[in-house]
């Protein structure tokens, strides 16, 4: 049985909304992780934004690697921007991998929780990202990684 462990470092940027005053952080507070899983005859592996982690195709997901969503911070200190709507901005499909020395396998479909924008109502919230990972058949073992930007700004 061919056994697969991946996991995704995350990289997240600070931005500055459309007002000088408005400033909104993000920051990972836990990586995205596809866990274990044997290729089989190919399929995909999709990562909920509760960490729920489902199949399709011919993918067998073990029990040894549970996947998990990606967590991060968002903060503003700034009181005066309680009750500010901001946008949640994820990868576009066709936009990330994961590799494995030459080895590669496509992440799509991202989702989030909050969906697509939140309310900043109070000075730090969680936001999860889910997604799901193209698996090919008899797709190569490694230990996959790579990394995707999540940002925020104020509306």
């Amino acid at each position: 049985m061919k056994k697969y462990r991946l996991l995704l470092a995350l990289a997240c940027a600070f931005l500055v909304g459309p007002d000088s005053r408005a400033e909104i952080a993000i920051s990972n507070a836990g990586g995205l992780a596809f866990g274990s899983f044997v290729a089989g005859s190919g399929g995909s592996v999709s990562i909920d934004t509760n960490g729920a982690r489902t199949r399709s195709g011919g993918v067998l997901l073990l029990s040894s690697g549970a996947g998990a969503a990606a967590s991060f911070n968002i903060s503003d200190p700034d009181s005066g921007n309680l009750n500010k709507t901001y946008i949640i901005t994820l990868p576009a499909n066709d936009t990330v991998t994961l590799a494995s020395d030459s080895n590669s396998m496509a992440v799509n479909d991202f989702i989030s929780n909050p969906s697509g924008s939140g309310v900043m109502t109070t000075g730090t919230q969680t936001l999860t990202v889910g997604a799901t990972l193209s698996v090919g058949a008899n797709q190569p073992v490694g230990n996959y990684s790579g990394n995707f930007s999540v940002t925020v700004n104020y509306q």
